[in-house]
C-alpha cells in the first residue's frame, strides 16, 4: 500500500505538534461537534414530531416501498462518485481539490444516469416485483442517488474547510422540508410517492447551505491536476469503491431482503423500525464521525501523533450513550411504538426491541470506522465489509433455508451485524496503535 497521501513528509525529529495548537484544535472539534449536535438534534425533533403523523397518513406498505428504494439508493449513492468525496479532504491546496470533485462530479452524472436507464429496462424485461414496483422506478432511485451523492461530496468539501454551522444548518434545513413536504404531500397522494417526493424535496433544501460555502472548489483546472487525481488517489475508485458497495450491501441488504422474502408489509414494519433504532446513530454518531473525520485527516496530514487516546475518549463517549440508547429501545420498544405510531405498528415496535443490541454497538463502531479509511487501510476495511456481507448473507441463508419467520429471522440478521460491527471497532483500535511514520514506513510503494 502507497504513503498517505495528502502528508507532509516526516524527519525522524518530527514530534507531536505543540501543545497549544492541539488544545486549539480540540477546542474547534468540540465546538464543530457542538454545531453539528444542535442542528441534528433540532432535525431530529422535527422529524420524531412528524413522524406520528407520518405513520397515520401512509400505510405500512407504503413505508415498505419507501424503505426498498431508499436501501437500493443507499447502496449505489456511495459509489456514485468513486468515494473521491473522501479524498477531497486530502490535498493541501484548492487546484488539488477542484480536480478531485471534477472527477467526482462526472462520476456522480454519469452514474446516476446509468442508473435510471438499468432499472427502467430491468422494468420493461419484467425483472422487478410487481410489489415493489412504482411509476418511474428507475428515475427515482437515479435521482435520489444524484442528490444523495451531490449532498455528500459538499458535506465533505464544508468539513474541510470546518464550515460545520453550514453543515448543521444543512440537516436542519433538510429535515425541515422533508418533513413539511412529506404531510402535505400525505393529504393528497397518500402513497410511496409522497414519501419519495418529500425525501427528495428536502434532500434538495439541505443542498442549498452547502453549495454557498463550497461553490469555490467547483471551479475549472488543468489537464495535469485531473491527471493526477487518478495517479495520487486511484486507491479511492479502485479499492475504497468496491468496499463501500460491500459496506452499503451489509447495512442496506435487511431491508431488501425483508421486502423481497417477507412482503412491503413487513419491510414497511422493519423500515420504520430502522428509521427509529437509527435516531442516536444519526443525532450523535453522524456528528461525531463528520467531526472525527475532518480532524483527524488534518492531524494525518501533519503528521501528529497520539490518536489512539483520542480513539479511547471518543468510544467512551460514544459506549456510554449507545448502552442508554439500547436499554431503552430493548425495554420500551415493544410497548411505546405502537402508542406513538398507531396499532397497525405494533411489529415495528417488536423489532426495534431485537435491533437495539446491534443499533447501540453499531452507534460506537461506525464513526469510529472513519479511521480505516483516514489511514488507507484499504485491505482491511476490504475485509472487515466482506466480512459483513458474508455473515448477513449467512443469515438471509438460514431464514430461507429453515423457513423462519420474521422474526427469529430478525434476531438472527442483527446479531450478525452487531458482530461485524464489534470486529470493526477492534481492528480501528489496533490500527490507531501505530504512529502515522510507522504506517508509511510498513507500507511497501506502488
Amino acid at each position: 500500500m502507497a504513503p498517505l497521501r495528502g502528508a507532509p513528509p516526516l524527519s525522524a525529529g518530527t514530534g507531536p505538534p505543540p501543545t497549544d495548537g492541539l488544545e486549539m484544535r480540540l477546542g474547534r472539534a468540540g465546538k464543530g461537534f457542538a454545531f453539528l449536535m444542535s442542528g441534528t438534534v433540532a432535525a431530529q425533533v422535527i422529524s420524531l414530531l412528524a413522524l406520528p403523523l407520518l405513520s397515520r397518513l401512509y400505510a405500512p406498505a407504503d413505508f415498505g416501498v419507501f424503505s426498498f428504494v431508499l436501501a437500493v439508493t443507499a447502496v449505489l449513492a456511495p459509489i456514485a462518485g468513486l468515494r473521491l468525496e473522501t479524498a477531497a479532504m486530502l490535498p493541501h491546496d484548492t487546484t488539488g481539490v477542484r480536480a478531485i470533485v471534477r472527477a467526482c462530479m462526472t462520476s456522480i452524472l454519469l452514474f446516476s444516469c446509468g442508473t435510471v436507464v438499468v432499472i427502467e429496462v430491468i422494468r420493461a424485461l419484467g425483472g422487478i416485483d410487481d410489489e415493489v414496483d412504482f411509476p418511474y422506478l428507475g428515475v427515482w432511485v437515479g435521482g435520489l442517488v444524484l442528490l444523495t451523492a451531490l449532498f455528500s461530496l459538499m458535506s465533505q468539501l464544508a468539513l474541510r474547510d470546518h464550515h460545520y454551522q453550514s453543515v448543521a444548518t444543512r440537516t436542519l434545513l433538510q429535515s425541515s422540508g422533508t418533513a413539511v413536504s412529506q404531510l402535505g404531500l400525505g393529504l393528497v397522494l397518500r402513497n410511496a410517492g409522497g414519501l419519495l417526493l418529500g425525501h427528495a424535496v428536502g434532500r434538495a433544501i439541505g443542498i442549498i447551505p452547502l453549495w454557498r460555502e463550497t461553490r469555490q472548489y467547483f471551479g475549472a483546472v488543468g489537464a495535469d491536476a485531473r491527471r493526477n487525481v487518478w495517479r495520487e488517489y486511484w486507491r479511492f475508485p479502485a479499492v475504497f469503491t468496491p468496499s463501500a458497495l460491500l459496506n452499503a450491501l451489509g447495512t442496506q441488504a435487511p431491508v431488501i431482503f425483508v421486502v423481497a422474502w417477507f412482503g412491503v408489509d413487513a419491510g414497511g414494519q422493519v423500515g420504520m423500525a430502522e428509521r427509529i433504532v437509527g435516531l442516536p446513530l444519526v443525532l450523535v454518531g453522524a456528528a461525531a464521525g463528520q467531526v472525527l473525520e475532518a480532524e483527524v485527516a488534518k492531524r494525518l496530514r501533519e503528521g501528529a501523533q497520539g490518536l489512539r487516546s483520542i480513539y479511547w475518549r471518543v468510544s467512551a463517549m460514544l459506549g456510554g450513550l449507545a448502552a442508554i440508547a439500547a436499554l431503552g429501545f430493548g425495554i420500551l420498544g415493544g410497548w411505546i411504538i405502537p402508542i406513538l405510531l398507531g396499532a397497525q405498528w405494533q411489529d415495528a415496535g417488536t423489532a426495534v426491541q431485537i435491533m437495539a443490541m446491534a443499533a447501540g454497538i453499531r452507534l460506537v463502531g461506525s464513526p469510529l470506522s472513519k479511521f480505516i479509511l483516514l489511514y488507507q487501510r484499504s485491505l482491511a476495511n476490504t475485509v472487515l465489509d466482506l466480512i459483513r456481507v458474508m455473515l448477513v448473507g449467512g443469515a438471509f441463508a438460514a431464514t430461507m433455508l429453515l423457513q423462519l419467520s420474521l422474526f427469529p429471522a430478525l434476531w438472527l440478521i442483527y446479531s450478525a451485524l452487531a458482530f461485524t460491527y464489534l470486529i470493526t471497532w477492534v481492528y480501528g483500535l489496533v490500527l490507531t496503535g501505530h504512529a502515522p511514520e510507522e504506517l508509511r514506513l510498513s507500507q511497501p510503494r506502488a
